[in-house]
Order: C-alpha cells, then structure tokens, then sequence
C-alpha cells in the first residue's frame, strides 16, 4: 500500500508538472503528423496481464500526399521530445499514466513484450509477481527508453514481428529482475530511483558538444574535465559562506553594520590566505575518490596555518573590532565542510550500493590489502562486487568490521563462513602470504568448488596502493610448491651494462623474457636472433614500448645458417650470448629426429664455434632437465650440447656454461596453458599416467638463472636451480580445475591416456656421474662431470652427414653411443645426494 501510495504522488506531480508541456506535445504532433499521438506498445505485466504502454508517437512518419501518388517521408515538428530533462524523457511523460492506472510502478522490472515473456516464461513466473517499472536495476536510466520498444513495431493495432535473435543484455536483466522481486523493500526503490536520476542527469548531453560533428560528451564528461575548476570554485564557495556564516553564529543572525562592513573590507585578504594555504597543501589536486585521513590532516594544517597567518595580518594591519571567536568558529565551519565535500563521492557511492546481483566476496585477510579492497569495491558499483565478510587468524579483529564489513573467523572457518554470508566468491587478500600459507588456505577453500582469486606480491605491485583492478584469478604459479626465488646481485647488472647481448630464440616464452630483463640492465645493444618473424615483430614491439632508449637489433634468420651467424657476429660484434634457441617438444622430436639433430646439436655448435672465432666473452647454453638420462631424442640433443660446453671450453677463449633447470609455467605449448584453455571450454584435462611427476619454474626465476649463471664460475659448468620437490601431473590438473571454482571428474573429467614416445615418469636434475657442489647461491647449484675425452669433432661430422635418408634409429645409436646414460625405455633418472 505505501508504494502503491508513494507511486501515485509521484506521478500525479510529474504529470501536473509537466502538463503545459504535454499539451503542446499533443499540438504540435497533431499538426505535424497523420499519425496517432500516443504510441502503444503492447506489453505484459503483473501476472501476465496485458497492456498498453504509452509513448507520444514523434518517431519518423510515412505520409502520402494527396497531389501525389509517390509516398514521402514527413518528419514531425517536435525534436525536443526526443530531448531530456531531470533524467526524464519527454517523449515518455505518458508512461506515468500506466503508474496511475495501476499498470506499473515507478520500480520494478523492466516491461517486455509478450514475445520476450513467451520465450522466458519460467523466469517471468518469478518476475511479474510483481508490477514492471519505469526504472529497474539493469544499467539504464529514465533517460533512455523505459520500454524496449523494437523500431519494427508499427503502433496501435499491430502485431508485434516475430523477434527472432534476443538482446545479449537480456539473460542478465533477467537475473536483476529476479534479484529485484526477491530483495525488494522500500529503501531499495529509492536507492533504484537515486541512481537513476543521478545517471541520466549525468548522461545528458555536455553543455560544450558541437551539434555540427558527431560529439557523444555528456555532463559528466563536462565535470570530470573541469576537476580543477570545480574544485577552485568549491573552495571559494567553501571560504566565503564559512567566514559569513561565522559572523552570523557570533552575532546572533543581525551583523551591525560596522563590523560587517570590516567582513566585506576583510574579505579578499581571508580568501586569498585561505586558497593559498589550500593550494600549499596539495588539496586543490587530490582525487576525492580516495580521501582518507592523510587529507583531513592536510585540511586541519592548511586552515590552522592559514588562521595564523591572517590573525597575524589582522595585528599588523590594525583591524580594530575583528571578533576573535571568528577565527575559531570560521577553521570549525571551513574544517567541516571541507572534509564533507571531500566524502561527497563515497556518499554518494553509498547511497547508490544496493548490492543487489552482485558477486559475494568472502575476503581471507583482514589487513591493509583487505582493507584497501573493501573500500574500492564500496566505492564504485561498476565492479559488481560486494564483500561479504573477512575472515582472519588475528583474533583481536573477530567481530569487528572494517568498512562495515564483519570479520566472522578463523582462515580455517572458511567452510563455514561461505555458508553464512552465502559467498559465491573467494578472495585471497594477503601479498605477504608464503606458497606454504597459500597452499594451506586453497586446503579449506578446495570443498567449497568456488572460483578463488587474489592479489599480486606487494613487491609487484605500484606504490602499494591495491584496487579492485589489481585482483586477478589464483593461479597454478601461487601453489607450484615452493616460493619463488629472486637473486638479486649487482655483479649481474654491472657484467651485463654496457655490454652487446646477443639473444637467440629471443621470440620464444624464455628467450622474450630474457630480453626484457637484460634491456633493464642498459645493455650498450641489445641483439635478438629469431627465425619466427611473427615472434620477432612482437618482442621487437614490446621492447621498443617498454625501453624508449634501448639499442635494439633485430635479426631475422636461423642458427643453423652458418653465413647468417657469420655476417650477424661480425656486423654486430656480440660480446655475450644467451643461447635460447631450441626445439623442445619431446613426441615432435620422436618423429622428426633429424631436426632436433640440426637444431639442438650443429646450430648449438656453429654457434659456439663463432663465438671463438668473433671473440665472444661469454656463452651461455640454456638447457633442460630432460637431459638429465634422456629417454627421448630431444633430451639426448639436449645432453650432447651440454657436452660440447664442456668439451670447446678447454680449447676456445670464450667463456662457456650450462644452465639446466625442469618445466617452464607459461612457456609455449607447456602443460599450464594448454590445461587452461581445456578448463575455459569445459573440456577432458588429458594426462599421460597418474604417477608422472616434473620440476617447474617460473619464466623470471628461470631467466635470473640464466643471467646468474653468466657471472658464476670459470666455464665448462652446468649450473641448476634447488627446484624443491616434483609435482604430479594429476595433481596439477585438479588443482586447476579446483581454482576455476569447478569440481574435478564432475565438471571436468581427466583422463589417462598413456605415456607418449620418449616420456618417463620422473625427471632428474643430476646424472649419476655428477658431483653436485654448492655455490655462493643458497639456490643455485653445481654439476661437475668428468672431461669429454671423445673426439667430439668426428660425432660432429657424422651429425653433419646425416639426411632425411638416414633412419632413426642409425640417429639414435649414434646418440646412445655419445651419451651412454640414454634411457630410451624411459626409466626414472637415478637420485644424486648433495655433496
């Protein structure tokens, strides 16, 4: 009854209102159109009830003339009805009508035609139990048209034409329609109706837009331009009614004449002081957004200072009769208001948060992070996010609410607390937080099959300052098992600045990441070799964009080109290179073993040898720890190159190492993306067998590696990081599966499919034969090996020899025989003790 009353007050004033306007509305189309004045539209309303919705008709008309049998188009007289005003459209006026008849209300659903009704007739069962509204919870406001009307439609009489694509926007109002009936209340309706206004007044066309040129400028627009004005202005407005409202106060409402003659003679002085103390303070340029206390402290300084400084004019310049209790009842007045117009935007934002539809978030920290969230979510309703509570180990914080949101418990009442506050989200609001720690929070989330997200490391992130905008999925790289190393040491940046770096594979996941890096470290040149000319143009453009001032060179070619090497190194000069370039895809290379022959070994060895014959400085070899016992074509290549570091580094003035370390996340045709993009498409994650286990790392931690390596040792070593403990393939996949809020086998299956050719179950990171040696790095270790002593160079010329002729297993007997530890039934790599 008391919407029903509410509905009909307000639309009996808008009408009154706007009755002067209607009735020439209703002149101007009558002698401008043969058509009718009010459009119809058919439409279905409290339980399934038909309707007329009304409109005045001022769309285009098609009149015959009667001194011509040609059909003419006649444009009605009235486009100011297509115009807005107070968030209403005029053409709409009519529309209250059908809230004083009782047809609808000024809130509620949106009115659809019985085409979209009949299409969705099981969710409109929930939904027109109640009246449809002029204004609704769907992102449109009073301003746009309240009816879904289809410009196919002719007006009173016909029939609607058979719609047969809906609106992609549709499933979701229907679900803010639901949520509507199902949480409706009166302070819901005016929140509705706040909102609506306030967007459609913001949304009117800008006061400065050009009617000659296809200018979209609205209001707000016009405000979010004129920030600093409007800021000077409400300073000015602030200043003057506070020192005017303080002479008020102390005189009772009746200023004599003499003392406000010294107000007005006063005056100027007051503003000027005041504006520049404002200005002094940096207040005139903060986002009101994101006003805390650090700018009520800057307010309180700037009015404090600013008393001063006019107390003391006032002495200096004589004002006799100045009231004293002015100065203290102005800094009051100026302090309140100030600090009010500074929280008109969270106000605002409050008053418009109807959290209605949106996300449930269940935020695990209750911190600085957390609390930075909640605020940004609270202040802005685009991000359709409501946190719903925190939960927090810290016991002091239990019960207590931060931004008006609870904290309800432990990190381990997870369960629990979905359960209470109805979350259909987890947020993991700790960058501080350990894989230890992350990991035993994934154990209480994994029954829930919600979607987990959380933040970035602080140490990634800008200033510190966190926003909604920074939160991002959890990812299988938060939970891989251990933390992720960083080595920082100057000798890394000062061995790489200055120097010419030459990258090859530089397009690739490892090699682009290792240009990123060393362009940080100023390189006097930077050289990328890639033979991927898409990959080459994107890294060559992500470079450029990143480092302005980089000496960037670019070579299109292949390692395997011995001319092309040749003339890059002598054009070029290199003194250092980082060796990426590789095939790496195991089953491939069963079946094309020739070219990871080509690839893998010669172009590895023409490199090296050009590296003596230019005078390069260092080489550094990147490897994987498939070559550790391979059981696979690639793996053994993999190993042959390791080889050849340590069999050229005792005859070649360059410096030569190894770098060895398990599975990339991230990198190209890896096992992260592809189970990714099978989860996104709600397709069978395939794993090989259920006990198959690897290492992995992350692209930066592999790429710090990589450049450590470049300063560590004499040359000839193998360097591998501490990679921690294997991980199991099948875990992984459920892990994933978990993290995207789904349930593993339910939602998506996983099946076994089979070792593929050259896989083994476990990889190893150390042969047998190797001494494993400690370095300076508490991460970063060393393999020693015994000398080469074959005579590598008459394998080389075998290499060389070979053809698309020669069979594969000629191939592989001439690697089991450089490589004895080849393992082509693929068993597990033998464990090596540290010494």
């Amino acid at each position: 009854m008391g919407k029903r009353l509410f509905d009909l007050s307000v639309a009996l004033f808008i009408l009154t209102l706007f009755s002067p306007l209607c009735l020439i509305a209703f002149i101007l189309i009558r002698i401008s159109s043969s058509g009718p004045i009010l459009l119809k539209e058919k439409r279905i309303g409290k339980g399934f009830r038909s309707f007329n919705l009304y409109r005045f008709c001022c769309e285009r008309r098609q009149i015959p003339r009667e001194t011509d049998s040609q059909v003419t188009n006649k444009f009605p007289l009235i486009p100011f009805l297509q115009k807005q005003a107070f968030g209403i459209k005029f053409d709409t006026l009519p529309t209250f009508l059908n809230v004083l008849k009782g047809e609808m209300s000024l809130v509620g659903p949106r009115p659809q035609s019985p085409v979209y009704v009949k299409k969705f007739k099981d969710a409109y069962q929930t939904i027109l139990s109640v009246a449809p509204g002029m204004s609704n919870l769907s992102p449109m406001a009073l301003a746009e048209e309240v009816s879904s009307f289809d410009p196919s439609e002719t007006c009173e009489g016909s029939d609607p034409i058979t719609i047969g694509n809906f609106p992609p926007l549709l499933p979701k109002e229907l679900k803010l329609a639901k949520a509507y009936v199902e949480n409706q209340s009166f302070i819901l309706d005016l929140k509705i109706l706040f909102t609506t206004l306030s967007q459609s007044i913001l949304s009117s066309p800008s006061f400065f837009r050009k009617t000659n040129e296809k200018d979209r400028r609205c209001l707000q627009d016009d405000i979010f331009n004129s920030r600093a004005q409007i800021i000077f202005v409400s300073h000015l407005l602030a200043i003057l009614i506070c020192n005017y409202m303080a002479f008020l106060l102390r005189f009772d409402g009746k200023i004599p004449n003499a003392t406000f003659d010294l107000f007005l003679k006063t005056l100027p002085i007051i503003v000027f002081v005041r504006l520049g103390a404002l200005y002094l303070y940096g207040l005139n340029r903060g986002l009101w957004r994101y006003a805390g206390l650090r700018d009520l402290l800057n307010i309180v300084w700037a009015i404090f200072s600013s008393t001063l400084f006019i107390y003391g004019t006032s002495i200096l310049f004589g004002w006799g009769g100045y009231p004293r209790s002015i100065y203290l009842i102005d800094s009051i007045l100026l302090l309140v208001v100030l600090s009010v117009l500074r929280s008109a935007k969270r106000i605002y934002a409050t008053l418009i948060q109807t959290g209605i539809a949106s996300r449930r978030i269940l935020i695990v920290g209750a911190g600085n992070a957390g609390e930075m969230i909640v605020r940004n979510m609270k202040q802005d309703r685009r991000y359709d996010s409501l946190p719903a509570a925190f939960v927090d180990d810290d016991i002091a914080k239990h019960s207590k609410k931060i931004h008006n949101t609870r904290v309800i418990g432990n990190i381990s009442e997870i369960e629990q607390a979905v359960e209470e506050v109805h979350a259909n989200e987890i947020l993991i609001a700790i960058p501080s937080a350990s894989t230890t720690e992350m990991k035993k929070i994934i154990k209480y989330c994994k029954p829930l099959n919600l979607p987990i997200k959380t933040l970035p490391n602080l140490s990634d992130m800008i200033h510190g300052r966190i926003s909604v905008n920074d939160i991002r999925p959890l990812d299988i790289e938060d939970l891989i098992g251990r933390a992720e190393i960083r080595i920082q040491d100057p000798e890394v940046a000062g061995h790489i600045r200055g120097k010419r770096v030459l990258i090859t594979g530089g397009g690739g996941s490892i090699g682009s990441e290792l240009c990123r890096q060393v362009a940080s470290f100023r390189p006097e040149a930077l050289i990328i070799l890639e033979r991927n000319e898409n990959n080459l143009y994107q890294i060559e453009i992500d470079l450029l964009e990143r480092f302005p001032d980089l000496s960037l060179k670019t070579v299109l070619g292949d390692i395997c080109d011995i001319k092309k090497v040749d003339q890059t190194f002598f054009d070029l000069r290199p003194q250092i290179i980082f060796h990426a370039a590789a095939y790496k895809h195991v089953p491939m290379m069963e079946r094309s073993p020739l070219e990871a022959i080509r690839n893998n070994i010669l172009g590895t060895y023409q490199l090296i040898t050009a590296s003596d014959r230019h005078r390069v400085e260092t080489f550094v070899l990147i490897s994987t720890d498939k070559a550790v016992s391979p059981s696979s074509v690639m793996g053994a290549t993999k190993r042959v190159a390791e080889m050849m570091v340590r069999y050229f580094d005792d005859q070649y003035r360059t410096k030569l190492v190894s770098v060895r370390f398990g599975n990339v996340l991230e990198s190209n045709g890896s096992i992260v993306p592809i189970f990714r993009d099978l989860i996104n498409k709600r397709k069978p994650l395939k794993v090989t067998h259920p006990k198959v286990q690897r290492y992995f790392i992350s692209l930066p931690e592999a790429v710090q590696l990589v450049l450590q390596s470049s300063i560590l040792g004499e040359g000839g070593e193998v360097f591998v990081l501490d990679m921690g403990k294997p991980i199991k393939i099948i875990d992984l996949a459920k892990t994933m599966i978990t993290l995207s809020g789904l349930t593993p086998e339910a939602d998506i299956p996983i099946q076994i499919i089979g070792l593929r050719p050259g896989e083994k179950l476990h990889e190893g990171l150390f042969e047998e034969s190797e001494v494993v040696v400690q370095t300076r790095h508490e991460k970063v270790r060393l393999a020693t090996g015994e000398k080469v002593s074959l005579d590598f160079l008459a394998y080389i010329e075998q290499f060389l020899e070979m053809d698309h002729q020669t069979a594969p297993s000629e191939i592989k007997s001439l690697l089991k025989e450089l490589v004895p530890t080849c393992q082509w039934e693929g068993k597990p790599a033998p464990k090596v003790t540290l010494t």
